[in-house]
Protein backbone atom coordinates (compact mmCIF):
# COMPACT_ATOMS: atom_id res chain seq x y z
CA UNK A 1 0.00 0.00 0.00
CA UNK A 2 1.61 3.27 -1.30
CA UNK A 3 1.75 6.43 1.28
CA UNK A 4 -1.01 8.11 -0.49
CA UNK A 5 -3.25 4.76 0.10
CA UNK A 6 -2.53 4.28 3.55
CA UNK A 7 -3.63 8.10 4.79
CA UNK A 8 -6.93 7.79 3.03
CA UNK A 9 -7.19 4.25 4.63
CA UNK A 10 -6.66 6.10 8.18
CA UNK A 11 -8.87 9.12 7.48
CA UNK A 12 -11.93 6.37 6.62
CA UNK A 13 -10.50 4.81 10.01
CA UNK A 14 -10.85 7.93 12.06
CA UNK A 15 -14.09 9.27 10.24
CA UNK A 16 -15.59 5.93 11.58
CA UNK A 17 -14.73 5.99 14.89
CA UNK A 18 -15.97 9.71 14.86
CA UNK A 19 -19.51 8.50 13.57
CA UNK A 20 -19.58 4.93 15.55
CA UNK A 21 -18.03 5.93 18.42
CA UNK A 22 -14.49 4.45 20.34
CA UNK A 23 -16.56 2.23 22.78
CA UNK A 24 -17.92 -1.07 21.61
CA UNK A 25 -20.65 -1.14 24.61
CA UNK A 26 -24.05 -1.33 23.48
CA UNK A 27 -27.22 -0.76 25.23
CA UNK A 28 -28.87 -3.68 27.40
CA UNK A 29 -31.94 -3.94 29.92
CA UNK A 30 -34.38 -6.07 31.48
CA UNK A 31 -37.47 -5.79 34.02
CA UNK A 32 -37.86 -6.50 37.59
CA UNK A 33 -41.38 -7.30 39.23
CA UNK A 34 -41.06 -7.40 43.07
CA UNK A 35 -43.06 -6.65 45.93
CA UNK A 36 -41.61 -2.95 46.37
CA UNK A 37 -42.72 -2.42 42.70
CA UNK A 38 -41.73 -2.79 39.13
CA UNK A 39 -38.49 -1.60 37.70
CA UNK A 40 -36.66 -1.35 33.90
CA UNK A 41 -32.82 -1.53 33.90
CA UNK A 42 -30.68 -0.02 31.71
CA UNK A 43 -27.09 -0.31 31.26
CA UNK A 44 -24.37 -0.30 28.49
CA UNK A 45 -22.97 -3.78 28.04
CA UNK A 46 -20.02 -3.92 29.01
CA UNK A 47 -20.61 -1.73 32.11
CA UNK A 48 -18.17 0.23 33.88
CA UNK A 49 -17.03 -1.65 37.41
CA UNK A 50 -18.19 1.46 39.25
CA UNK A 51 -21.35 2.78 38.00
CA UNK A 52 -23.19 5.79 38.66
CA UNK A 53 -27.06 4.65 38.76
CA UNK A 54 -29.72 7.28 38.06
CA UNK A 55 -33.25 6.05 39.69
CA UNK A 56 -36.39 8.04 38.16
CA UNK A 57 -39.93 7.28 39.13
CA UNK A 58 -42.26 7.22 36.56
CA UNK A 59 -44.94 10.09 35.97
CA UNK A 60 -48.85 10.15 36.26
CA UNK A 61 -50.42 6.90 34.69
CA UNK A 62 -47.13 6.47 33.12
CA UNK A 63 -45.03 2.72 33.52
CA UNK A 64 -41.53 1.59 33.13
CA UNK A 65 -42.03 1.20 30.14
CA UNK A 66 -41.97 4.57 28.73
CA UNK A 67 -39.13 6.17 29.02
CA UNK A 68 -36.71 4.22 26.35
CA UNK A 69 -35.38 7.17 24.84
CA UNK A 70 -33.87 9.40 27.56
CA UNK A 71 -32.69 6.07 29.33
CA UNK A 72 -30.49 4.80 26.12
CA UNK A 73 -29.65 8.45 25.71
CA UNK A 74 -28.11 8.32 29.74
CA UNK A 75 -26.53 5.17 29.20
CA UNK A 76 -24.66 6.61 25.89
CA UNK A 77 -22.36 8.69 29.04
CA UNK A 78 -22.14 4.93 30.32
CA UNK A 79 -24.87 5.18 33.20
CA UNK A 80 -26.95 2.54 34.65
CA UNK A 81 -30.65 3.74 34.33
CA UNK A 82 -33.44 2.39 36.86
CA UNK A 83 -37.07 3.33 35.61
CA UNK A 84 -39.22 2.98 38.40
CA UNK A 85 -42.74 2.09 38.67
CA UNK A 86 -43.40 2.23 42.82
CA UNK A 87 -47.15 2.21 42.16
CA UNK A 88 -48.16 0.13 39.41
CA UNK A 89 -51.75 -0.72 38.12
CA UNK A 90 -52.31 2.49 39.83
CA UNK A 91 -51.88 6.22 38.27
CA UNK A 92 -51.49 7.84 41.18
CA UNK A 93 -47.55 8.10 41.44
CA UNK A 94 -46.74 10.80 44.11
CA UNK A 95 -46.31 8.17 47.18
CA UNK A 96 -43.03 9.10 48.88
CA UNK A 97 -42.94 6.28 50.97
CA UNK A 98 -43.55 3.95 48.18
CA UNK A 99 -40.66 5.36 45.98
CA UNK A 100 -38.46 5.25 48.97
CA UNK A 101 -39.47 1.87 49.42
CA UNK A 102 -38.52 0.43 46.12
CA UNK A 103 -35.42 2.90 46.32
CA UNK A 104 -33.92 1.27 48.79
CA UNK A 105 -34.67 -2.16 47.46
CA UNK A 106 -33.36 -1.32 44.51
CA UNK A 107 -30.44 -0.25 46.03
CA UNK A 108 -29.82 -3.61 48.04
CA UNK A 109 -30.27 -5.80 44.83
CA UNK A 110 -28.96 -3.44 41.75
CA UNK A 111 -25.37 -4.77 41.73
CA UNK A 112 -26.83 -8.05 41.80
CA UNK A 113 -29.06 -8.33 38.69
CA UNK A 114 -25.92 -6.71 37.20
CA UNK A 115 -23.70 -9.52 37.82
CA UNK A 116 -21.96 -10.10 34.57
CA UNK A 117 -22.43 -6.87 33.21
CA UNK A 118 -19.37 -5.36 34.09
CA UNK A 119 -20.81 -3.35 37.23
CA UNK A 120 -19.57 -4.27 40.44
CA UNK A 121 -20.04 -1.14 42.42
CA UNK A 122 -22.34 1.79 42.48
CA UNK A 123 -20.04 5.32 43.08
CA UNK A 124 -23.20 7.41 43.62
CA UNK A 125 -27.19 7.13 43.21
CA UNK A 126 -29.32 9.35 41.75
CA UNK A 127 -32.76 9.56 42.43
CA UNK A 128 -35.77 11.50 40.79
CA UNK A 129 -38.64 11.20 38.42
CA UNK A 130 -40.45 12.43 36.04
CA UNK A 131 -44.21 14.41 36.67
CA UNK A 132 -45.59 12.87 40.23
CA UNK A 133 -42.64 10.46 40.42
CA UNK A 134 -40.16 13.62 40.43
CA UNK A 135 -42.51 15.29 43.28
CA UNK A 136 -42.76 11.58 45.32
CA UNK A 137 -38.45 11.38 44.82
CA UNK A 138 -38.45 15.15 45.89
CA UNK A 139 -39.90 14.71 49.67
CA UNK A 140 -38.60 10.90 49.90
CA UNK A 141 -34.93 12.29 49.77
CA UNK A 142 -36.42 15.47 52.13
CA UNK A 143 -37.44 13.41 54.56
CA UNK A 144 -34.29 10.68 54.17
CA UNK A 145 -31.13 12.44 52.76
CA UNK A 146 -29.22 9.57 52.82
CA UNK A 147 -31.46 8.04 50.24
CA UNK A 148 -29.84 9.82 47.40
CA UNK A 149 -26.52 11.21 46.65
CA UNK A 150 -28.11 13.43 44.26
CA UNK A 151 -31.26 14.62 42.83
CA UNK A 152 -32.03 14.63 39.12
CA UNK A 153 -35.54 14.99 38.71
CA UNK A 154 -37.51 16.23 35.12
CA UNK A 155 -40.12 18.38 35.57
CA UNK A 156 -41.36 17.51 38.59
CA UNK A 157 -45.20 18.40 39.75
CA UNK A 158 -46.18 20.68 42.20
CA UNK A 159 -43.35 20.89 44.29
CA UNK A 160 -44.55 23.95 45.99
CA UNK A 161 -44.79 22.51 49.23
CA UNK A 162 -42.29 19.25 49.05
CA UNK A 163 -39.94 19.26 51.79
CA UNK A 164 -36.87 20.99 51.15
CA UNK A 165 -33.32 19.18 49.76
CA UNK A 166 -29.47 19.31 51.02
CA UNK A 167 -28.26 16.99 47.93
CA UNK A 168 -27.11 18.44 44.71
CA UNK A 169 -29.99 18.53 42.80
CA UNK A 170 -30.69 19.12 39.12
CA UNK A 171 -33.74 19.96 37.27
CA UNK A 172 -35.60 20.17 33.53
CA UNK A 173 -38.39 21.98 33.36
CA UNK A 174 -40.66 24.52 31.19
CA UNK A 175 -41.38 28.65 31.05
CA UNK A 176 -44.81 27.08 30.39
CA UNK A 177 -47.39 25.69 31.64
CA UNK A 178 -48.98 22.57 30.14
CA UNK A 179 -50.62 19.30 31.10
CA UNK A 180 -52.49 21.05 33.98
CA UNK A 181 -48.89 21.20 35.62
CA UNK A 182 -47.81 24.94 36.60
CA UNK A 183 -44.77 25.69 35.54
CA UNK A 184 -43.99 27.93 38.49
CA UNK A 185 -45.03 25.14 41.10
CA UNK A 186 -42.86 22.33 38.80
CA UNK A 187 -39.07 22.06 38.54
CA UNK A 188 -38.85 26.20 39.39
CA UNK A 189 -40.61 25.66 42.58
CA UNK A 190 -38.48 22.52 42.90
CA UNK A 191 -35.24 24.11 42.26
CA UNK A 192 -35.82 27.07 44.82
CA UNK A 193 -36.55 23.66 47.01
CA UNK A 194 -33.28 22.60 46.85
CA UNK A 195 -30.79 23.69 49.61
CA UNK A 196 -27.08 23.27 48.40
CA UNK A 197 -25.42 22.57 45.16
CA UNK A 198 -28.09 23.12 42.62
CA UNK A 199 -29.21 23.49 39.10
CA UNK A 200 -32.03 24.00 36.55
CA UNK A 201 -32.31 23.70 32.60
CA UNK A 202 -35.23 25.16 31.33
CA UNK A 203 -36.30 24.84 27.57
CA UNK A 204 -37.23 28.10 26.45
CA UNK A 205 -40.80 28.95 25.08
CA UNK A 206 -40.91 28.10 21.24
CA UNK A 207 -44.76 27.90 20.04
CA UNK A 208 -45.85 26.57 16.71
CA UNK A 209 -48.86 25.55 14.43
CA UNK A 210 -49.01 21.87 14.09
CA UNK A 211 -52.39 19.05 13.89
CA UNK A 212 -53.04 19.89 17.66
CA UNK A 213 -52.83 24.04 17.05
CA UNK A 214 -50.81 26.64 18.18
CA UNK A 215 -48.67 24.09 20.57
CA UNK A 216 -45.20 24.84 22.55
CA UNK A 217 -42.75 22.73 20.88
CA UNK A 218 -40.99 21.52 24.38
CA UNK A 219 -43.95 20.60 27.15
CA UNK A 220 -44.30 18.35 30.16
CA UNK A 221 -44.45 14.89 28.14
CA UNK A 222 -41.58 15.55 25.96
CA UNK A 223 -39.59 13.45 28.25
CA UNK A 224 -41.87 10.46 27.20
CA UNK A 225 -41.40 8.62 24.26
CA UNK A 226 -45.08 8.94 23.05
CA UNK A 227 -46.13 11.43 25.51
CA UNK A 228 -48.25 11.05 28.17
CA UNK A 229 -52.14 9.95 27.92
CA UNK A 230 -54.43 12.53 26.99
CA UNK A 231 -51.32 15.09 26.36
CA UNK A 232 -49.91 15.68 23.75
CA UNK A 233 -48.14 18.64 21.35
CA UNK A 234 -48.84 16.15 18.26
CA UNK A 235 -44.98 16.25 17.49
CA UNK A 236 -42.79 13.27 18.37
CA UNK A 237 -39.95 14.62 20.50
CA UNK A 238 -36.27 14.69 18.54
CA UNK A 239 -34.00 12.34 19.50
CA UNK A 240 -31.83 15.20 19.95
CA UNK A 241 -33.96 16.64 23.08
CA UNK A 242 -33.08 13.18 25.26
CA UNK A 243 -29.26 13.54 23.99
CA UNK A 244 -29.67 16.70 25.38
CA UNK A 245 -30.93 16.33 28.70
CA UNK A 246 -28.12 13.35 28.90
CA UNK A 247 -25.51 16.00 27.93
CA UNK A 248 -26.73 18.28 30.81
CA UNK A 249 -26.89 14.64 33.36
CA UNK A 250 -23.08 14.10 32.82
CA UNK A 251 -22.29 17.77 33.45
CA UNK A 252 -23.77 17.52 36.10
CA UNK A 253 -22.23 14.33 38.05
CA UNK A 254 -19.40 14.95 36.79
CA UNK A 255 -18.98 18.84 38.76
CA UNK A 256 -20.93 17.52 41.93
CA UNK A 257 -18.84 14.76 42.43
CA UNK A 258 -15.31 14.72 39.61
CA UNK A 259 -14.76 18.12 39.17
CA UNK A 260 -15.85 22.21 40.16
CA UNK A 261 -19.06 22.80 40.55
CA UNK A 262 -19.74 25.82 38.51
CA UNK A 263 -22.34 27.35 36.07
CA UNK A 264 -19.46 27.52 33.34
CA UNK A 265 -18.65 23.60 34.16
CA UNK A 266 -22.83 23.14 34.03
CA UNK A 267 -23.35 25.10 30.57
CA UNK A 268 -23.93 22.99 27.55
CA UNK A 269 -23.97 23.53 23.98
CA UNK A 270 -26.92 21.82 22.92
CA UNK A 271 -30.00 22.25 19.74
CA UNK A 272 -33.01 22.55 22.66
CA UNK A 273 -33.47 26.00 23.32
CA UNK A 274 -32.70 26.67 26.98
CA UNK A 275 -32.06 29.03 30.12
CA UNK A 276 -29.24 27.57 32.61
CA UNK A 277 -29.82 28.45 36.29
CA UNK A 278 -27.40 27.69 38.99
CA UNK A 279 -27.36 28.57 43.08
CA UNK A 280 -28.42 32.14 43.28
CA UNK A 281 -29.57 32.72 39.66
CA UNK A 282 -33.47 33.60 39.70
CA UNK A 283 -35.66 31.89 37.62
Amino acid sequence: MNTVSRKIALALVVAALAVFGFSSAQAASFTKDISQGQVKVFYPSPAPAACEAILLGVGTSMSRDGYDKLSNALIAHGYVVVMMDHNPGNMVKTDATKFRNLALAVRANLVGWLAGSGCTSISHWLMGGHSAGGQAAQNAVSADPSLADAIFSIDPYNCSNTGNVVVPAMYWGFNVTTCFVTMNDAAKAAYYGSMGQRALYRAKRVYAFNPCGYSPRWFHCSFVDNHCPACTNCWYTPNHFFSDVALSVNKFITAAFYGTWSKSNLAISVQTPIDLFVDGDQP
